[in-house]
């Protein structure tokens, strides 16, 4: 069995509707990369499976068009964007930047 790491992980900008509470301190399988992550929201924490695809694509292995991911606040496309690998401690944070109107 692998061991798990603490994060956090932070919905804002619309996309704290489609899952169980804003922010969430989950265990995580050691080297999980953020594509692993995603899967993970999917499967543990979206609520709305109606509205999904305003936050994840239809596999969960990218984010939707207008989904912003920050790492420790740094957008991940500054990083290896799914690739980048989380550590223990880290906050992954999704914004939606898609409103309505």
């Amino acid at each position: 069995m692998s061991s798990t790491i603490p994060v956090t992980i932070d919905f804002s900008g619309g996309a704290e509707f489609l899952v169980k509470a804003k922010v969430q301190k989950v265990q995580i399988p050691e080297e999980s990369t953020l594509r692993d992550v995603l899967k993970f929201v999917r499967d543990n924490l979206v609520t709305d499976v109606h509205r999904i695809n305003m936050l994840l694509n239809d596999d969960a292995s990218e984010v939707a068009h207008g989904v912003i991911t920050l790492i420790n606040d740094t957008d991940t496309g500054l990083l290896s964007e799914y690739d980048t690998v989380i550590e223990a401690g880290d906050t992954i944070t999704f914004v939606s930047t898609l409103h309505g109107g």
